[in-house]
């Protein structure tokens, strides 16, 4: 497995990680079209920051998601954070401001994305 994924969900202590948290509960993956889904870097347990963002989501703007971790990965991608939310803008959704990480998308392909644009700073 390379530097950018890892199968175990959990950051390396201390070490930053790249993550994506998808609403599972409004038919994903078969309707992932329209899957709620947020990424950014976290330097803490994944899960942990899924937790978080489900709370905000809950008690800023009233949207109540089963959001879970789909994709985590370490390396490269930790500081290519602005690229990938800069490339997945047409992605942005609903009430989130400008700067948001949240997106309208299919997970797979957000991770897929994410994964092209590390490689692609590393030539």
């Amino acid at each position: 497995m390379s530097s950018l994924q890892t199968a175990s969900g959990e950051s390396p202590l201390g070490d930053p990680c790249f993550y994506i948290d998808a609403d599972v509960s409004r038919g994903w993956p078969h309707q992932s079209r329209s899957t709620l889904c947020k990424f950014g870097v976290t330097d803490r347990k994944p899960e942990d920051r899924c937790e978080e963002n489900e709370r905000a989501l809950q008690e800023e703007w009233g949207i109540k998601t089963g959001l879970e971790v789909v994709f985590v990965a370490t390396g490269q991608i930790t500081t290519a954070e602005k690229e990938i939310a800069d490339y997945t803008r047409p992605w942005l959704t609903g009430p989130f401001q400008e700067n948001s990480e949240w997106r309208r998308c299919p997970p797979r392909e957000l991770a897929r994305i994410a994964i092209l644009v590390a490689e692609d700073r590393q030539r």
